[in-house]
């Protein structure tokens, strides 16, 4: 658990920055279409969900895995509407990096849509396009990466 002091719009605010657990799942169940329930399930009893927390509710979080079974990935990023614009999804990706480098980690992956402003975010954090995905249909899937070596 992470406890972080943030700016925002000239008043200070204090955010929690932890593992999701139990007492998580029916927000991140209910909000996270992304994944059937029972997989969220598993993938947050595997410690690969961090949440953030602001006045005792989830208000975003962070969904990782592993890409080629080696490096992470981290496959969503979510942040509630009213909490948007406020440096919260910086914070949990610093603080996502930080756990990865910990960890031994040399780098780590994502992706977004083309068609997503979440890519500049990434580029400003310093992720690089690594390359793309076509998938019939949909935008291009533009695959970033970072070395954290840095």
């Amino acid at each position: 658990m992470q406890i972080v002091v943030v700016l925002c719009q000239g008043r200070y605010m204090s955010i929690i920055l932890r593992a999701a657990d139990s007492r998580d799942v029916p927000i991140l169940v209910g909000a996270d279409s992304h994944v059937e329930s029972h997989e969220l399930r598993r993938i947050i009893k595997s410690g690969r969900v961090t949440v953030c927390v602001m006045d005792d509710s989830v208000v975003g979080w962070l969904r990782w895995g592993l890409f080629w079974d080696e490096i992470p990935f981290m496959n969503l990023l979510f942040v509630m509407e009213p909490h948007r614009g406020k440096g919260l999804g910086t914070q949990m990706i610093q603080h996502w990096e930080h756990q990865q480098r910990a960890a031994g980690h040399r780098s780590v992956m994502t992706s977004t849509l083309a068609s997503e402003t979440a890519q500049h975010l990434y580029r400003r954090l310093g992720y690089v396009d690594r390359g793309c995905l076509l998938v019939p249909g949909e935008p291009l899937e533009i695959i970033l990466g970072k070395s954290l070596s840095e």
